[in-house]
């Protein structure tokens, strides 16, 4: 690889374990299966005979915490070791290997949830006022009721589960192992040079023209030769869905993934139908962009381009002490939080062949601490991207106290304190510029961002949408199909301000929620509009809104996203509330053409 700006910045694994022939990893499993095996003999045939809340719910509650977090760790040692290095031999096996095990394990626990949705309403309220303790699990064991009309019977289940690592499981790996085996060229002084995926996508945000087109070109080229397999890979993602969807008798493709952000289907259309009603805002940027250019047209490749042509490259200890110093100066706690990712080799940046693509922030055990990849070339897209990571892994690290259960926020949550964390650092770096065009080229590089966030994501989710409903309608899809519905998709978004060039039929080819998180995407939007009022709030209260954001940082998963958003003064269920966030994005788009 020629890219060097974060070259040796890697993760040190060595809290989860030292290599994936560690015999405590052996240790683990057993330790879990023995305790699995030991807790469905004690409390499932109590489900039989329990009468008036005569039942160890609290006990069975701590013992079920205990093997969950036995299995976590091997489970994400397992994903690490892959996600670093996916075409290094054995890591698919052992993370084949590791899964298996691990469902192995569940089976032994799937009762639980099983018999829980099988009381009836009246019974399982009387077991969670049995014992005062249960408190802080009363929305974890009421947000497991919510799935009760999907719950199958637990042979069932157990079926379901055994099949997931050869079925839609099976296809996300084959996804990852192809996508992240692609040799993309460049054509540089006359010779073509091997990239990877990461370094071809960071040259679509390069000031010169040419170099974009040809990382256009390099991804398309790249991309086409496998277009069957991506084609066969996603018909059988939407196959697996539906036929979950079916099974367990959801009425919508989005069902699930709305039942577990906690939120329905009103909710996510209301957040779509505001978006798509903002539209025109985008297109009215794209219209100044191309302006700013100097181009007579914006083709898709020159949505990220920079409006000045100086290029910025930083190293990755620049971008620590951006990134640290934007946080600390948001708060001394924060910064101290997130200086271990830097120090203690919490975070793998540096570019390689083989290396998962993109970023992201995996959460470990509340004993432990999360793990940050991402893929490092040095524009101050990186840097960004590192401090939503981050961003990421400070809400984590607050969230450890709601337990093993409920430290994952749902996604619509999940997003927030990343999509903060880049505001933080955003302004921190505006802040430093004090000449106008490269202000002006700051905040179109934010619009940018944001754009991207939540009306590329929406129009992401539109492709979804229309994908999954397709092949309700019709099966199996062609690659022209699917092409067809992607440019629809993304023609509603950009209408005539931006030409999407042959080469943008490929666009949903690479993308990872597709394959492993259907209908994620909606989330980015969600979090985005609501860190929107979110950072408003923080400019009008000060320092007295931080107590109230770390609170809501800490409670993880354990509260509904309305009770979480009214920590905050925020009413979700008020239709107008995307609106907020909206007229702030508008308001960066005046700034822009005042500042052009």
């Amino acid at each position: 690889m020629s890219d060097s700006f974060a070259k040796g910045v890697a993760w040190d694994l060595s809290d989860l374990y030292l290599s994936k022939d560690d015999p405590r990893i052996e240790e683990d499993l057993k330790l879990a299966e023995s305790k699995a095996v030991s807790f469905e003999q004690k409390y499932k045939p109590l489900f039989q005979t329990f009468k008036n809340g005569s039942f160890p719910l609290f006990d069975l509650l701590a013992n079920y915490k205990e093997i969950v977090t036995l299995m976590t760790k091997p489970g994400v040692y397992a994903q690490l070791l892959f996600s670093e290095k996916t075409d290094r031999a054995g890591a698919g096996a052992f993370m084949q290997k590791t899964e298996v095990r691990l469902t192995d394990i569940q089976s032994h626990l799937l009762f639980f949830e099983v018999s829980w949705n099988a009381l009836d309403e009246a019974a399982a309220e009387i077991l969670m006022k049995s014992d005062a303790r249960l408190e802080t699990d009363l929305h974890f064991l009421r947000n497991v009721r919510n799935f009760a009309p999907h719950t199958l019977k637990e042979g069932e289940e157990k079926i379901m589960a055994v099949k997931s690592n050869t079925g839609g499981g099976a296809f996300r790996r084959l996804f990852d192992e192809t996508l992240n085996a692609i040799p993309f060229y460049l054509e540089i002084e006359g010779q073509r040079v091997k990239k990877t995926e990461g370094e071809v996508l960071s040259l679509l945000h390069s000031p010169d023209r040419r170099e974009r087109k040809k990382a256009s070109d390099s991804l398309s080229e790249g991309l086409k030769p496998q277009a069957r397999l991506w084609v066969f890979i996603y018909n059988m993602i939407l196959a697996d869905h539906r036929s979950s969807m079916k099974i367990r008798h959801f009425a919508h493709p989005a069902d699930s993934r709305n039942l577990a952000n906690e939120i329905d289907l009103a909710g996510v259309k209301s957040l779509i139908r505001s978006v798509k009603e903002a539209y025109p805002v985008a297109q009215r940027y794209y219209r100044l962009k191309k302006k700013l250019l100097g181009l007579d047209t914006l083709y898709d490749y020159d949505r990220y381009a920079p409006v000045s042509s100086k290029e910025t490259k930083l190293d990755f200890d620049r971008c620590r002490q951006l990134v640290l110093d934007g946080y600390r100066r948001f708060s001394p706690e924060a910064g101290r939080l997130v200086e271990p990712f830097f120090s203690k080799h919490w975070i793998d940046a540096e570019v390689r062949e083989g290396k998962q693509g993109g970023g992201f922030c995996c959460q470990t055990t509340p004993d432990l601490h999360p793990y940050i990849l991402v893929n490092y070339t040095g524009s101050l897209r990186d840097v960004m991207t590192v401090a939503h990571e981050v961003g990421h892994g400070l809400h984590q690290l607050l969230s450890r106290k709601a337990g093993v259960l409920e430290s994952s926020a749902p996604l619509t949550l999940a997003e927030c304190a990343s999509v903060f964390g880049e505001m933080l650092i955003f302004g921190r770096i505006l802040e430093e510029e004090k000449i106008p065009a490269e202000r002006l080229n700051l905040l179109c590089g934010k619009i940018d961002d944001n754009f991207a966030t939540v009306f590329r994501q929406v129009a992401m989710t539109d492709f979804e949408l229309k994908a999954h409903e397709a092949g309700l309608a019709e099966g199996e899809l062609s690659e022209e199909k699917l092409s067809d519905l992607w440019m629809e998709a993304n023609a509603e978004l950009y209408g005539d301000t931006v030409e999407l060039t042959p080469n943008y039929r490929d666009g949903w080819k690479y993308i990872p929620h597709f394959v492993h998180t259907p209908f994620y995407c909606y989330a980015y939007a969600f979090a985005q509009l609501f860190v929107l009022a979110l950072f408003q709030k923080y400019k009008e209260e000060g320092q007295t809104f931080i107590p109230k954001y770390f609170e809501m940082l800490s409670l993880g998963g354990s509260k509904k996203p309305e009770e979480v958003a009214a920590i905050a003064g925020f009413d979700l269920k008020n239709p107008g509330f995307w609106k907020t966030g909206l007229k702030l994005l508008e308001a960066l788009v005046d700034q822009a053409e005042a500042l052009a």
